[in-house]
């Protein structure tokens, strides 16, 4: 059984992973490849700080604004990258 951190960090490397798929597929042309790097940062950033037990709670209260985020420049808001980090947020204001 997974605990509450190894599965936020799964959740995270999904993000992380379909972030770079996007920069991938749709180099040199993307639009939004600075917002995408920002945001693989920022994943890398919460990551660490998970692994390090510096990310502060939520409390059911905060969130880390990523779906916020990806929602303004997303393409189509059925995309995989914007689940991946609503999913992000949904666990982290649920379990940690």
């Amino acid at each position: 059984m997974k605990t509450k951190t190894e599965e936020f960090i799964n959740l995270l490397d999904k993000a992380i992973e379909i972030a770079e798929q996007i920069r991938r597929d749709k180099q040199p042309e993307f639009k939004h490849s600075e917002r995408l790097n920002n945001l693989t940062s920022a994943l890398e950033s919460i990551k660490s700080q998970t692994l390090t037990g510096k990310l502060e709670a939520s409390g059911g209260i905060s969130t880390l604004g990523l779906a916020r985020e990806v929602a303004d420049w997303i393409e189509s808001l059925d995309s995989p990258l914007l689940k991946s980090v609503g999913a992000i947020e949904e666990y982290y204001q649920k379990h940690l």
